[in-house]
């Protein structure tokens, strides 16, 4: 069996792992819901619901209500920075999702962040599903072009063209925001930026990082990553300090 026929089997037929751990994830999420007027009981409920959805990633399909009810049980488990980043992966992907948009802008209010709440142009059209589209409308571009004839084929001309300015202005603009480096957050406790990539070396002077405070990854030594802040400090952090989005 060669590696193509691999890959389909695993994209038709999900894992099923990741199945049980779903439904694991919304009947947490659900029994916490009933409890929720009981703190001490609907949290843990809610931190293994969210456990149980980011065991999911990956396996299952990405639609907008599993990205709004994962956000949800992060929230509620006390993980309000997991809970911003995963309403920023969902945006990516669905950008005009309205629940998702208001989860944002709660977080960002909560949180005390003056970044934009929705997701950038450039992550806009670049996600997967205006990309899905720019590809079929480039393939029947040259559909037009090579099997049609008459004023079809100059509509096929100028959709291929289209696609092909689209991606020139895209991808240069994805490449300059981007560089290098990963996007990243605090995760959900203050962090200090220390001098060296050490637990022994002393920290940075100024106040800690808010949990969910944007973070740019410049270099990484093992667990330890040196980041700079939007407001141009730099330092190193531990990987379990730090969420890292790689996006989608």
């Amino acid at each position: 069996m060669n590696l193509g026929m691999l890959v389909f089997i695993s994209l038709v037929f999900p894992n099923q792992h990741a199945q049980e751990d779903f439904d694991k994830a919304r009947d947490y999420y659900n029994q916490g819901l009933v409890l929720r007027h009981d703190a001490t009981q609907a949290r843990p409920l809610f931190k293994l619901s969210s456990v149980a959805f980011r065991k999911c990633v990956g396996h299952l399909p990405e639609t907008p209500v599993f990205f709004r009810e994962w956000a949800s049980a992060e929230l509620l488990a006390g993980n309000p920075a997991h809970a911003l980043m995963v309403s920023r992966r969902g945006l990516r992907l669905f950008p005009c999702d309205a629940s998702l948009l208001k989860i944002n802008y709660w977080l960002l209010h909560e949180l005390n962040l003056d970044e934009a709440p929705t997701a950038s142009s450039v992550q806009v059209l670049g996600s997967r599903n205006i990309l899905f589209i720019m590809g079929a409308l480039n393939l029947f571009g040259w559909f037009a072009i090579f099997l049609t004839r008459s004023k079809l084929r100059k509509i096929g001309f100028f959709i291929v063209c289209g696609c092909v300015v689209y991606a020139c202005t895209v991808i240069p603009k994805a490449r300059g925001k981007l560089g290098f480096a990963f996007n990243a957050i605090v995760a959900e406790r203050p962090l200090y930026l220390k001098v060296g990539n050490e637990s022994s070396y002393p920290n940075h002077s100024g106040l800690a990082l808010k949990p969910a405070t944007q973070l740019k990854i410049l270099d990484h030594q093992d667990d330890w990553f040196l980041v700079n802040t939007l407001d141009g400090r730099f330092g190193w952090v531990m990987a379990d300090d730090i969420l890292i989005d790689l996006g989608n």
